[in-house]
């Protein structure tokens, strides 16, 4: 007798296969797997209206302005210590959910620079994961992080009425929207 409770492996995949679709973020360029867009991009926390299917993927052709290069590069740089910040204050969490907080901003805030570095046209810089850069004291890291995440939100703003190239407008304004999502992790927490 035949066990009719037993799975073809190979029909369950292909159905599988065949509601997976795949998506590319507008911003960091990264790509994603699922059934729909997700509500923000996995890697860089750009929201759902830049998560587009990959096919119809395309980065527009620019010159980048002395003013927007100068601007990417001042943002490279408050992306790289926010990054190495938070690789800190992960380290330093006294409780999983903020350690793990910590851990995946300074993920989103590698992205970041991976995203300007892509617009600059030059290498990925190092973000050291071991800088002691950060409190010992939790609600201390809190608070910095509001700092942080209120100048970026202070700095990309002006950067983005300085742009006039469309593609540095649409980083700038998702960076600025990502940026405000990480200042809500912290608002009244220290």
């Amino acid at each position: 007798m035949q066990n009719t409770t037993s799975l073809n492996f190979y029909s369950f995949n292909c159905r599988w296969v065949d509601y997976l679709k795949v998506f590319k973020c507008k911003i960091c360029q990264e790509g994603y797997l699922g059934d729909a867009p997700p509500t923000h991009c996995p890697f860089c926390g750009a929201h759902q209206q830049y998560m587009i299917e990959a096919r119809d993927f395309e980065l527009p052709e620019y010159t980048l302005t002395d003013v927007s290069r100068r601007n990417l590069e001042e943002a490279l740089d408050l992306e790289v210590s926010n990054a190495e910040f938070y690789f800190c204050a992960a380290d330093r969490a006294d409780n999983v959910a903020d350690a793990t907080m910590f851990k995946r901003l300074g993920k989103v805030e590698s992205e970041h620079a991976s995203t300007i570095v892509k617009e600059l046209k030059k290498q990925s810089p190092d973000i050291s994961r071991d800088r002691d850069m950060c409190s010992n004291m939790n609600l201390d890291n809190l608070e910095e992080s509001n700092q942080r995440e209120t100048n970026a939100i202070r700095h990309y703003t002006r950067f983005l009425g300085e742009a006039t190239e469309d593609r540095i407008k649409e980083i700038f304004t998702a960076i600025i929207e990502i940026e405000k999502d990480h200042l809500s992790l912290t608002d009244g927490r220290f």
